[in-house]
């Protein structure tokens, strides 16, 4: 049964704790709820405090508040169950009349589920929480499987007697979930079901790169695991990792070549050989051998945190390795596999078709990573194929309409059309946040933080962008999951200024949908639209460029021009360049301190260049091909003669928080507090890691603080956990960062906040190395140890801005239990206009 449940190798090793004997289902859960929540927020108003204790159990007497029901008041109920699935439904509740007033937001709901089961000692387990977000066990917090979509077990350490497990579970209206606790008697497990893997394809690439999921079962730090891949088509090859910290999970990335002359199948057959100490175990892995017209998996090393990635893609008809190609970039919707994206379109004999991954098939709404590796995988595309690059086109189904918008506005010059399809418009446009607490209470001046931070993911601010991009525009007519609403926001406001798309909307047809039998489906592959497609050439010099954005670290360029810094960062920059004839470009700039024109040929002569910039006039003597920078001094814009020198934002060094994740980090977690203290430090790395690698596909080491090095300060973000009592790093840093603490006060623009119980998390470049960040995750007292990881920047609309600082108070009112919060300006430093300090 356990078997059907996980496929994973095993691998044997005596271990101090002896697991349980048997698999325990618990039948009663106490149940309560339901509770209304905001989307993207999950904020209760349910004191969640108490849920920390080790010790908690539900008071079935009793009363708390809830929107939702009759009187306004719920208590503890009993839910008998048989087995590990379970239900809950609301049918007793008019979620028909209360989602005709909200709309969908108005039935978003969440309840907390509490069960207890027993161990007759202290042993090692496996939880399987399907459709659960996190769990508490015995207060620790654990991830869960939310989407139903990787089937791993997470490891725990039982209590001898009794131990209680509590989560709060999200849904429309009603709650489906797994939860079980099953036996282990191996230290590492070998996640088999999500192992990224490649097709091998004939007359293909030699080389290819595997993620092996590697998890540690034990209470104890783990030494020199070496995984080794081998078989008849390969070359042998091995990797250790060094240490493994206790119940913790790493993906590692491996490159195997293959000689694929062996191989005349349409499989081969790898072998897994797991090593530690004596312990040694084999296993196999099929990998699939493609003709090189087939629909292939390909495999690349990611640079943003040097894990293993997949895409799908399909070459042309009749493909010749020596001719050259257009390029079909999809964008897949929630939950969709890309490979299953590809086999929706027809195979095309004037263009490849790549599906990303957005770094998994939930992803992050192909924004923030989502956007990354979408862009990764056109870099590693365009590098093994022959692509036409002004003829790359864009396109996408519902959350992947979506990222057509947000990624064809942010990076408009590298296509030569947009083709979205059921694509919705932004967070608060599509599921709307009014329920959030944080919009109830919060401050407008501490929410316009939040949004400053989230500017950049609204593709209706930025249409003016698509200025010379060919769009069409499909949508069913009676699509309720992306209702037709959604597409007529960008067909209204691009009627403003766009004379070159088409909107079409397909009367009676809902969200997945297919006109007749011919090959291919009709809502991804209208032929019509792919003749739109194929009809467009990009031109890479247009004369005339608008261009808007809210962050230059995420997007800065179009065609000829960039963006290097703005006046007023986090808040809309426009830019109107237009070539107005041979020699002249006029220029209208919108909270642009710099910009940089990028010259050529095509654009200019050789000789005097007049550039009118918001009507200053000012001559450049143009010779070839070079750039020419401009800068604006008090309301002057001059040539900028030199680069800009010290500590300031830049492409890498620039926040907010998330931005620390942009590129390869470590989690640090603080070992010089007592055990408690760096139990919870080491349990809030472990969940990030957890996180980074079920959200993003993603490979996070966790390390204690005695073991940085100079070559880990040199080559990484850092991500530090603890406090300068319980953190070495943060202990020889503390008063070196703007944000600091002392006892029982946090220092806040060289204000003293004093406070019992706050977390505060803040990102700044690295004072042992600027030239990387570092992140601080940072509780003031063993009672904040337990929120220090409250806000997850690991989800689409997070919005945390450059640091924050907050208490438990934002379990019950969202953002307005935020004691502080901000950006710092251009320069790194503190600046009164943008921090928000409560009174």
């Amino acid at each position: 049964m356990f078997i059907k449940i996980l496929i994973f190798f095993l691998l044997s090793n005596s271990t101090s704790l002896p697991t349980i004997p048997d698999t325990i289902i618990i039948g009663q859960w106490n149940y309560l709820g339901p509770f209304s929540i905001g989307p993207r927020e999950g904020i209760t108003g349910f004191d969640e405090t108490i849920l920390y204790d080790s010790e908690f159990s539900p008071s079935m007497d009793s009363l708390y508040p809830s929107l939702l029901v009759p009187g306004g008041y719920i208590n503890w109920k009993v839910l008998e169950t048989r087995n590990a699935k379970v239900s809950l439904e609301y049918k007793d509740l008019n979620w028909d009349s209360l989602q005709g007033y909200y709309g969908i937001s108005g039935i978003i709901c969440a309840t907390y589920f509490y069960g207890e089961f027993y161990s007759a000692k202290k042993a090692r387990a496996l939880i399987m929480a399907r459709g659960i977000g996190s769990f508490m066990l015995n207060g620790e917090r654990y991830i869960g499987d939310s989407y139903h979509r990787i089937k791993f077990m997470v490891p725990v350490i039982l209590k001898s007697g009794k131990n209680r497990v509590i989560f709060k579970d999200t849904g429309f209206k009603e709650h489906n979930f797994q939860f079980k606790v099953v036996p282990v008697d191996k230290s590492i497990l070998i996640i088999k079901d999500d192992i990224t893997k490649p097709d091998f394809v004939v007359d293909g690439p030699e080389e290819y790169w595997f993620g092996i999921p590697v998890m540690n079962t034990t209470a104890e730090r783990l030494y020199n695991i070496e995984i080794i891949i081998k078989g008849d088509a390969v070359d042998s090859v091995g990797r250790t990792i060094k240490v493994l910290e206790p119940l913790s999970l790493i993906k590692l990335p491996i490159k195997v070549r293959w000689n694929r002359n062996v191989v005349k199948t349409d499989t081969t057959t790898l072998l897994i050989t797991t090593k530690m100490g004596n312990s040694i175990i084999n296993d196999t892995l099929k990998i699939a051998i493609k003709k090189v017209e087939d629909i292939q998996i390909r495999t690349f090393l990611s640079k943003l945190d040097n894990s293993c990635q997949y895409y799908a893609l399909r070459v042309p008809k009749g493909y010749n390795k020596d001719s050259t190609y257009a390029l079909i970039m999809a964008c897949h919707g929630a939950g969709v596999k890309a490979e299953n994206l590809v086999k929706s379109y027809t195979q095309k004999d004037w263009a490849f078709l790549v599906a990303p991954t957005n770094r998994r098939k939930f992803g992050f709404d192909w924004q923030d990573w989502g956007m990354l590796d979408f862009l990764e995988v056109l870099e590693d595309v365009k590098e093994y194929f022959r692509i036409d690059t002004n003829r790359i086109y864009l396109t996408g189904h519902s959350m992947g309409g979506h990222g057509v918008w947000h990624i064809g506005f942010a990076r408009p010059d590298l296509f030569a059309a947009l083709a979205p399809s059921a694509g919705w418009t932004s967070f608060q446009l599509y599921v709307p946040w009014f329920l959030q607490k944080a919009e109830i209470f919060a401050e407008p001046e501490l929410l316009k933080f939040r949004d400053m931070s989230l500017r950049q993911d609204n593709p209706l601010l930025f249409l003016e962008n698509a200025y010379n991009l060919p769009i069409y525009i499909l949508q069913g007519g009676a699509d309720n999951n992306v209702p037709p609403i959604q597409a007529r926001f960008f067909n209204k406001y691009l009627n403003d200024f766009h004379n070159n798309f088409i909107y079409r909307e397909i009367e009676g047809k809902g969200h997945w949908w297919d006109i007749d039998s011919t090959p291919g489906v009709d809502c991804v592959n209208l032929k019509e639209m792919m003749e739109f497609l194929k009809s467009k050439v990009r031109n890479p010099y247009p004369k005339k460029i608008i261009f808007k954005t809210a962050d230059i670290d995420y997007s800065n360029s179009a065609y000829w021009i960039r963006v290097d810094e703005l006046e007023r960062i986090y808040q809309v920059a426009r830019a109107r360049v237009e070539i107005k004839e041979r020699n002249f470009i006029q220029a209208n700039l919108s909270n642009i301190r710099r910009i940089t024109l990028f010259l050529n040929n095509r654009i200019v002569s050789p000789g005097t260049v007049t550039f009118e910039i918001n009507g200053q006039m000012i001559k450049y003597n143009y010779q070839h091909s070079c750039k020419v920078s401009f800068i604006n001094k008090s309301g002057k814009f001059s040539i900028a003669r030199r680069k800009k020198k010290g500590l300031y934002k830049k492409s890498g060094l620039y926040g907010p928080i998330k931005k620390a994740y942009f590129s390869p980090f470590i989690l640090i977690y603080g070992t010089s507090g007592d055990s408690s203290s760096t139990r919870q430090n080491l349990a809030q790395a472990r969940y990030q890691s957890y996180l980074w690698w079920y959200r993003a596909n993603g490979f996070a080491e966790i390390i204690p603080d005695t073991e940085v090095t100079d070559k880990i300060i040199k080559n990484y973000n850092l991500i530090l956990f603890g406090n300068p009592e319980t953190n070495f790093i943060l202990k020889w840093l503390n008063y070196r960062l703007p944000i600091h603490m002392g006892e029982k006060y946090v220092v806040v623009d060289n204000q003293k906040l004093e406070y019992e119980d706050v977390v505060f998390v803040e990102v700044y470049p690295n004072p042992l190395n600027p030239e990387h960040l570092i992140v601080v995750y940072s509780p003031i007292s063993k009672t904040a140890e337990k929120i220090m990881g409250l806000f997850s920047p690991f989800y689409s609309g997070a919005g945390l801005p450059d640091y924050i600082v907050y208490d438990s108070s934002v379990l019950k009112y969202g953002w307005a239990g935020i004691k502080a919060l901000g950006f710092f300006d251009q320069n790194w430093k503190f600046k009164r206009n943008f921090c928000f300090i409560t009174n």
